[in-house]
């Protein structure tokens, strides 16, 4: 959107009539681009798929490398950094201690949306949190959400 103000073309409904040539040659753009990766990794898999052969820590090593490039790309603040080795210690611990590491992923991803998505719900309901049990398909998916997490206790407790 800003390279579109840069150049004069307010973004919005109206841009595919008032700029359509502008609008059509970034889809053209993207188009020749995702035909072109595919091309470019027809041709590039043999020598991709060799990075498997290399020894686990080289690899980590770059992988590490790469993490800590792309934190820094993002906001080139430290504290990414240690949000990164924080979260990499605790994936360790997790990983060590057997516990499942894909809900800490899923938390980490969806954490935010669910976030928004609660307080878009707060405001509009004027802070009122029995909204969520008083609808029918909310009441029903914290009824579902309850038997969730009290089946293993009573599973266990039982036998």
């Amino acid at each position: 959107m800003a390279a579109f103000m840069l150049q004069g073309i307010q973004p919005g409904p109206h841009v595919f009539f008032k700029s359509g040539d502008v609008v059509y040659a970034v889809f053209a753009a993207v188009f020749a681009s995702v035909i072109g990766m595919c091309i470019i990794g027809y041709f590039a898999i043999k020598l991709l798929v060799r990075v498997l052969a290399f020894p686990e820590a080289i690899t980590s090593a770059f992988v590490v490398m790469f993490c800590f490039m792309g934190a820094m790309a993002s906001r080139s603040t430290t504290g990414d950094l240690w949000v990164i080795v924080s979260f990499g210690i605790l994936g360790y611990l997790f990983e060590r201690f057997r516990f499942p590491i894909a809900p800490m992923v899923l938390g980490a991803i969806l954490g935010p949306l669910a976030e928004t998505s609660f307080m878009t719900t707060m405001i509009s309901f004027s802070n009122d949190w029995t909204i969520f049990f008083t609808r029918p398909v909310s009441g029903s998916l914290m009824v579902l959400v309850f038997l969730a997490l009290v089946y293993p206790l009573v599973s266990d407790w039982l036998g």
